[in-house]
């Protein structure tokens, strides 16, 4: 289910993300993934296997998502 509102178009858009982004209105991923707050981060194997997962964001934190993705295609 992809947000399409306006206002989640024009925030992606102005912070140059390029990330898929889902509006549940049934809440169907909070209850599935125990979603907790947003941003909820999931790092997913080629298996469909939650292999990390972080609630909210701290400065840096990409540097340990990028090492977490390196890790999973073995670099």
């Amino acid at each position: 289910m992809r947000d399409d509102r306006p206002g989640t178009r024009t925030f992606y858009e102005e912070g140059g993300f390029e990330i898929p982004n889902v509006f549940d209105t049934r809440n169907v991923s909070v209850s599935s993934y125990r979603v907790a707050g947003t941003p909820t981060t999931f790092l997913v194997d080629s298996d469909g296997r939650i292999v990390w997962r972080r609630y909210g964001y701290l400065p840096g934190e990409e540097v340990r998502l990028r090492q977490k993705v390196e890790d999973l295609l073995g670099r």
